[in-house]
């Protein structure tokens, strides 16, 4: 009888190699990552990788599998530096993000497409995060390629179909992989008590990424990003009986107007400050806003805070909530239909009809407002935009805006229309920066700035506590900030005057309140004397809040002290004008009320506070007072806890569209 022969087939032992090597340089990268963003555990301790390693662990060993299993040499090398050079290129822009924000790059980020990129100039990239991680990618490179290169050696296989094994190692990288993720995701820490499960449960925080950047410190870049995907497709399905206690929820938080609100009928303008700073004030180059706060006729919230994206900060002021993982668009799609936004419900008590604006230097488009801001949308009957203006000034790039004086000027119909009632929200746009460079469109106020330099130069030292630049970098960004800053309070003074010259000052308000400080090229921290490292210190987003209203004040400007925020302008408003409103939907308080002890900002980018107290995950806090006492820590713990636990709600209101049996619209007998 003949002995079979024996086959024996020879493989490139670079099929196991490359995948290997992926795994390696994969953790490497995250290694580097975390401990160039100085991530630290809730004992202070320097973190090197997540503290979940096996998720990052089971994706980096599933990708190696996939790896493996390519058909060809070419196509093993071609998604070997294609998941390298994805995660090499996020470490950038997180670091970056990290950089400016205290911030990771999530999904709704790269929703946000060119809108969130026009927004970046050089200064804002963190050069030495990009020098590291490309030093660190080019020696990987360097190696890969020299393994490829010099690699010869083979493995030999016998009696072996080749197929066969190629795919048993890929399917066992793929169930290794598969069960360690499961593993780990049922050996999260659980919470303490139910009334502190947002706070202790990191099991929740898997579910929910409250706390997108404490996330992504505890599942690392692979778990934090296959788990954003995992939400998105499959966390958003609610069942029917679900649906009707979130339609209860909706329901049981209205609250019925008030006929005998102090601005009750009245008229109201608002006015979205970009960047304004507290040190933009001054009597000789911003006399209408240093008259506000020190003269006549304005209440001024000098602890009113706010940290977030400018289409953030506006969203929370026209629905008093914002999603925290998702987009406005998305929830308009989604079938939601905004009844209790700002804009629907000034349409919907008052008394007559009511024309509602709002007015934007840029184009319609920008942020799909063209989409979510219409009448069947957040409920603005006028939308205009860069394409509706006529005057003479041309939008070339970005940062080369219309001066606002100019373009409300030019659209000032609009802003205060010939109608019995109205609201109309201007977002200014030319103080939004950069502010390393003349913009020849504000030309005139630059030379009006230099002009009264020297005069303000001495107030200024005199007068504040703020750092003037003494570097010529920083100098010119201050002057060009400034400048700035003189177009919107001449804007503010026009709106005054033509309020006046129209007859409507005795019957309406202006509400001026600030997105963000003025973060372009730090020079918030510039001036403030802050290290942008000190994240904690919750004085660098102390901005302006001022409410003009010659009728509610009748007399001398005076200060509210209490601290607020952007979630507290909505509920305000309501108080004031009477309004109608839902609690359940808006995240803040009256900050004319009691309940305004309980302010709490949280905010989308990252981190929450309120005066004294600062925490990202609300476990570890950084008191920044030697007033502050247990009671008040126990206290901000448990509006945290609150917030977020009403987040969640919001949340899936916003993704399935939910909206009340009940409709303050519909019941105004206005058509919805």
């Amino acid at each position: 009888m003949e002995k079979s022969e024996t086959k024996v087939k020879a493989l490139s032992s670079n099929r196991l190699v490359l995948p290997c090597l992926f795994i390696v340089f994969a953790i490497i990268l995250e290694l580097v990552n975390f401990l160039y963003l100085g991530f630290t555990n809730s004992q202070g301790r320097l973190m090197g990788l997540p503290t979940y390693f096996l998720f990052d662990l089971a994706i980096i060993v599933m990708i190696a599998g996939v790896i493996y299993v390519s058909y060809n040499k070419i196509a093993m090398q071609i998604l070997y530096y294609l998941f390298l050079t994805i995660q090499f290129a996020m470490n950038i822009v997180n670091s970056t993000m990290y950089y400016i924000f205290g911030d990771i790059l999530s999904f709704d980020l790269l929703k946000l497409g060119a809108e969130a990129t026009t927004a970046i100039t050089a200064d804002f990239i963190d050069w030495k995060g990009v020098a590291l991680n490309v030093a660190v990618f080019a020696v990987m490179v360097t190696i890969s390629i020299l393994v490829v290169k010099y690699n010869k050696t083979t493995i030999k296989i016998k009696n072996f179909s080749t197929p066969y094994l190629i795919l048993a190692v890929f399917i066992l990288a793929e169930c290794f992989g598969f069960t360690m993720f499961q593993i780990q995701s049922t050996n999260l820490i659980q919470a303490t008590s139910a009334d502190t499960e947002i706070e202790t449960s990191d099991e929740y925080l898997w579910d929910n990424f409250q706390f997108k950047t404490e996330a992504f410190k505890k599942f690392g870049h692979y778990g934090f990003y296959t788990k954003s995907v995992l939400n998105l497709i499959f966390g958003n399905s609610i069942d029917e009986d679900d649906y009707k206690s979130y339609q209860d929820f909706i329901d049981s938080g209205y609250v019925e107007g008030n006929t005998n609100a102090p601005l009750y009928g009245d008229n109201l303008i608002v006015v979205l400050c970009e960047s304004l700073d507290w040190y933009a004030i001054d009597p000789i180059n911003t006399p209408t806003l240093w008259n506000m706060v020190y003269g006549d006729n304005a209440v001024v919230f000098d602890n009113y805070y706010a940290r977030n994206r400018t289409n953030i900060s506006e969203g929370i002021v026209l629905n008093g909530s914002m999603p925290k993982d998702s987009l406005i668009v998305d929830a308009y799609y989604n079938g939601y239909t905004f009844d209790y936004s700002l804009p629907n419900i000034f349409k919907s008590c008052g008394g007559g009809t009511a024309t509602t604006t709002y007015v934007h230097a840029n184009n319609k488009s920008f942020y799909d407002r063209d989409v979510t801001h219409t009448n069947d949308g957040i409920g603005f009957d006028n939308f205009i935009g860069y394409e509706d203006y006529t005057g003479d000034y041309k939008l070339n790039y970005f940062g080369d805006w219309f001066p606002d004086l100019d373009f409300t000027s030019n659209v000032m119909d609009y802003i205060i229309p010939d109608s019995d009632r109205f609201f109309s929200f201007i977002a200014t746009l030319s103080t939004h920066g950069p502010y390393d460079s003349q913009t020849s469109d504000l030309n005139e106020y630059y030379q009006l700035f230099e002009q009264n330099y020297d005069e303000f130069v001495k107030w200024f030292t005199e007068n504040t506590d703020y750092i003037l630049p003494t570097n010529e970098h920083d100098l010119t960004l201050f002057k060009n900030y400034k400048a700035a800053m003189i177009d919107l309070d001449k804007t503010v003074e026009n709106l005054i005057q033509e309020l006046d010259n129209r007859g409507r000052a005795d019957d309406t308000s202006i509400l001026l309140f600030a997105d963000h400080n003025s973060y372009y090229s730090d020079l918030c921290y510039k001036i403030k004397g802050i290290e942008k490292s000190n994240s904690s210190n919750t004085y660098i987003n102390n901005i302006p809040m001022i409410f003009y209203s010659p009728k509610y004040v009748n007399g001398e400007s005076y200060f509210v002290s209490d601290f607020c925020n952007t979630y507290d302008i909505l509920p305000t408003l309501c108080y004031l004008y009477g309004l109608p409103s839902n609690t359940n939907l808006n995240q803040g308080y009256n900050i004319f009320s009691s309940q305004i002890q309980n302010s709490f900002f949280a905010s989308n980018l990252s981190g929450m506070f309120t005066e004294y107290i600062y925490s990202s995950n609300i476990s570890d806090v950084v008191v920044l007072s030697d007033d502050v006492t247990e009671s008040d820590i126990k206290h901000f713990k448990n509006i945290a806890n609150r917030f977020y636990e009403k987040q969640n709600y919001i949340e899936k209101i916003y993704k399935n569209g939910i909206n009340g049996i009940f409709s303050p619209k519909s019941s105004a007998g206005i058509e919805v």
